[in-house]
């Protein structure tokens, strides 16, 4: 059994994820704003305008992870591969999702949308 196709599960799963927000771009509503509407189903324009461009930042995250983590697999170094894909990528996520809920915050704050 060839051990290096698992490597390739990270890419996998933010290619489906890049495709999924694609998708949601091209053929709304996007799927921020479906998860926004749970929340608050009166969402007005500048809501909807605000969750597309949070979708449009995860689109271009997933991208870029997945790339990345594509060279992590085919470098060979599974040091490299285990530190990104274990433990950067999350802590990117972790720090996009804050970011993203602190900047919602204070457009919060500022103006009700």
């Amino acid at each position: 059994m060839d051990l290096m196709w698992p490597l390739f599960y990270p890419v996998c799963m933010n290619l489906i994820m890049a495709f999924v927000f694609g998708i949601s771009l091209i053929y709304p509503p996007t799927i921020i704003e479906r998860i926004a509407r749970r929340r608050e189903p009166d969402l007005d324009e500048r809501g909807v305008a605000y969750t597309r461009q949070v979708t449009k930042v995860w689109f271009g995250f997933c991208l870029i992870n997945g790339m990345i983590s594509l060279f992590t697999a085919v470098s060979g170094n599974i040091d490299l591969w285990t530190l990104y894909n274990g433990v950067i990528s999350y802590g990117l996520m972790g720090i996009l999702f804050v970011g993203e809920y602190c900047v919602r915050y204070h457009l919060r704050r500022q103006s009700r949308f």
